[in-house]
């Protein structure tokens, strides 16, 4: 039979719990006040009217987290985040012969595949980007993230000479920042091909870029409103 806890044990057990219920509240309070913020920033983002052979998107998913040290670690603590159906309802400027590279966490992968599906592309294969260190995650602590390969019309896929292997091996950077060798490895499948990166975080040279945290193009005239949350950081 099982002793009684001290008074004293059982007094420190309630501090700890009622500490516990605080840090929980103040959480919850700050995690609403982050997301009421990041609300404020709704937006119609400009996208181009010129079509593209070659696209690469990082969607700013939104999904729930299930603990108190998730909250902090959400996505919508660190850029607006769109619903699927934002998502899959947008018109990117894909050319009628187009290849898609589409970013998808693990937790969103068949998601992101509805989303390929809606945007007009067949899904042809995926890169894997395995991670220096692991993240979080509800089943598996997640080392890896998922760059899926789809396409339209008669695009063709690269050279056998230009066909990068599947696996790519670097570090993680800043939240959601993706590795350099994935543009690499685009660019070099489709050297000579228009790119556009949606929800991108910066300009990269020779390509377009759309997102919220682009600097805007100096010439809109040739540009048309799209609504919808557009974050970036990717």
């Amino acid at each position: 039979m099982t002793a009684p806890l001290p008074e004293a044990t059982l007094a420190e057990r309630e501090i700890l719990q009622a500490a516990k219920a605080i840090r929980a509240r103040a959480s919850e309070r700050r995690h609403a006040a982050r997301i009421e913020r990041l609300a404020g920033l709704a937006m119609s983002m400009p996208m181009p009217a010129r079509l593209f052979p070659v696209l690469l998107a990082d969607p700013a998913w939104r999904f729930k987290v299930f603990s108190e040290s998730g909250t902090s670690r959400s996505a919508d603590n660190h850029y607006p985040t769109m619903t699927v159906e934002a998502i899959a309802a947008l018109k990117i400027p894909a050319a009628a012969d187009a290849v898609l590279f589409l970013w998808a966490t693990v937790p969103m992968l068949l998601q992101a595949l509805q989303v390929m599906q809606a945007w007009g592309f067949t899904y042809r294969s995926h890169l894997a980007w395995v991670k220096d260190r692991p993240g979080c995650g509800f089943w598996v602590r997640n080392k890896h993230e998922l760059l899926l390969i789809g396409a339209r019309g008669r695009m063709p896929a690269p050279r056998p000479s230009d066909r990068p292997e599947s696996v790519i091996e670097a570090a993680v950077r800043q939240h959601s920042e993706k590795p350099e060798r994935a543009y690499e490895i685009i660019e070099h499948a489709y050297p000579t091909l228009p790119k556009i990166e949606l929800f991108a975080r910066a300009r990269r040279p020779g390509w377009e870029a759309w997102g919220n945290e682009v600097p805007p193009q100096p010439d809109a005239a040739d540009l048309f409103e799209i609504p919808g949350f557009l974050r970036r950081s990717a």
